[in-house]
């Protein structure tokens, strides 16, 4: 139907219709097709593609917005409810990186005080509000011209702070400031030890806020906020566990552990320490190459943390994680959307969402999100590269995926293994078989097949053999068979 009008198709155009409708979002190949719409009988590709001329013309989809060619796979019909983009009339408010005032050895509270305030800011709702890897790329003693600052983070106003760590006591002087020229609004001192530190973090995002709208919802902010730990100790554990994880060092993730461990030593009620426990364990092992057994423990400490603090959305983004890593899928998506429901200016939530989406066999709304997470994020982690890599070569775009996985260090041979794979799928047998040439120089004993079917988190078999099968083009590039 068409604005109560009845659109005519012929039968066989119609179960075709139907078929793209029962696999929304998801890439159908020519072949399903055709056993779908003609069961038993031997029919060319010529009838599937008059087929998909007719829907076209019947729906108005002139620009191939609503059923899409995926290059060298089929056809996708277009889901509907795509990503919401965060409302463009919201200010958005970027932190900048405090100056630490204290002894070096101070910097991950400061940070970690300061990222605190970058989420407490965005719980209220009323301002979007830039990751830490953009806003923190600019710090809060810079001299430079906030004009320009304000410029690179898209932001319409900026927070900045000095911050001392002294016998227990936190004093904390912050500004914020009209990006627009550089004006500074505000201003104010803070002092607190012990527990009032956490107040204080509280007190800040309120103050900043009510200077960008006229009314708050104290009560929504009541709900949303998390519950403190039980000591600075071991607040402070995890901050420097934080800044091990987000490292790139051989041994970073195991001392981010062990500080992780000492938080919940510290406070066993530490929901947010023991999630990041959890997925310390998960790093560690190696995602879903670790044992049945170990995932189901790391699954259960995630569960349990969330429980501790059901409206904390990094508890709840990690217990995802640890959840895609079983294959289940349901529940992971499930609890990436709740970390969103509760923080949508979570760009790693919402760039993990994306992820998801395109392990799921939606890759043109997986590059919604990912698109979206970029936006809020602009100088994010190198990961963004590749979960774009990813869902632009589930989409068929393998160029896209070239220039995204190039973004990349080819350092690892599974690295290189995807770029080959995507060169391979262009035809650039020169590019792929150096690829498949330089994995085998810093890896002989690896075996790409094997190694990629064994860490491959699809959800359905046809995308799995999709990414196996650029990797096998690639490998017979190479040996010239």
């Amino acid at each position: 139907m068409r604005q109560g009008d009845p659109v005519n198709l012929r039968p066989k155009t119609f179960a075709l219709l139907n078929h793209l409708v029962e696999n929304a979002g998801h890439v159908v190949s020519k072949s399903e097709l055709m056993e779908a719409v003609w069961p038993g009988l031997f029919v060319t590709e010529d009838s599937l593609t008059q087929g998909v001329r007719e829907l076209r013309k019947a729906l108005r989809d002139e620009s191939q917005c609503i059923i899409r060619t995926v290059s060298g796979r089929g056809y996708l019909l277009s889901p509907q409810d795509a990503a919401e983009s965060p409302a463009s009339d919201l200010p958005a408010v970027a932190v900048l990186r405090f100056t630490n005032e204290g002894v070096a050895t101070d910097a991950p509270l400061v940070d970690g005080f300061a990222e605190d305030i970058v989420n407490a800011l965005a719980r209220f709702r009323t301002a979007v509000v830039p990751a830490r890897n953009s806003s923190f790329s600019f710090a809060s003693d810079n001299p430079g011209n906030w004009i320009e600052v304000g410029k690179r983070l898209g932001a319409t106003f900026l927070v900045r702070g000095r911050m001392s760590l002294r016998d227990g006591t936190v004093r904390v002087a912050v500004n914020l400031i009209d990006a627009a020229n550089g004006a500074v609004l505000w201003g104010e001192k803070f002092t607190a030890s012990g527990s009032g530190v956490f107040d204080m973090q509280e007190e800040i995002a309120l103050r900043v806020t009510n200077r960008l709208v006229a009314r708050l919802d104290d009560a929504g902010l009541a709900r949303a906020r998390p519950k403190p730990p039980a000591s600075l100790a071991a607040y402070e554990l995890l901050l420097k566990g934080l800044v091990h994880l987000r490292g790139y060092g051989a041994d970073d993730n195991q001392t981010a552990r062990k500080y992780f461990a000492g938080a919940v030593a510290k406070d066993p009620h530490y929901a947010l320490a023991r999630s990041y426990l959890a997925f310390a364990d998960l790093i560690i092992r190696d995602y879903g190459r670790a044992p049945p057994e170990v995932l189901a423990d790391i699954v259960e400490q995630a569960r349990f943390a969330a429980g501790l603090a059901p409206e904390e959305p990094r508890c709840h983004r990690i217990l995802a994680q640890a959840l895609l890593c079983t294959g289940t899928y349901d529940a992971a998506e499930l609890h990436f959307r709740k970390s969103y429901d509760l923080n949508p200016y979570d760009a790693d939530t919402i760039a993990q969402i994306g992820y998801l989406l395109a392990i799921r066999g939606k890759p043109f709304e997986a590059l919604t999100w990912i698109d979206k997470a970029v936006q809020i994020n602009p100088i994010h982690p190198d990961w963004y590269h590749s979960d774009r890599a990813f869902a632009q070569y589930a989409a068929g775009d393998y160029k896209a995926a070239v220039v995204s996985w190039s973004m990349l260090p080819m350092t690892s041979p599974v690295r290189l293994t995807w770029l080959a794979a995507a060169q391979a799928q262009l035809g650039n047998q020169d590019a792929a078989s150096r690829l498949v040439s330089e994995l085998k120089r810093i890896a002989p004993t690896y075996t790409p097949l094997e190694s990629i079917r064994a860490s491959m988190l699809y959800e359905h078999q046809s995308d799995a053999g999709h990414l196996l099968d650029g990797v096998a083009k690639a490998l017979r590039m190479w040996s010239g068979t």
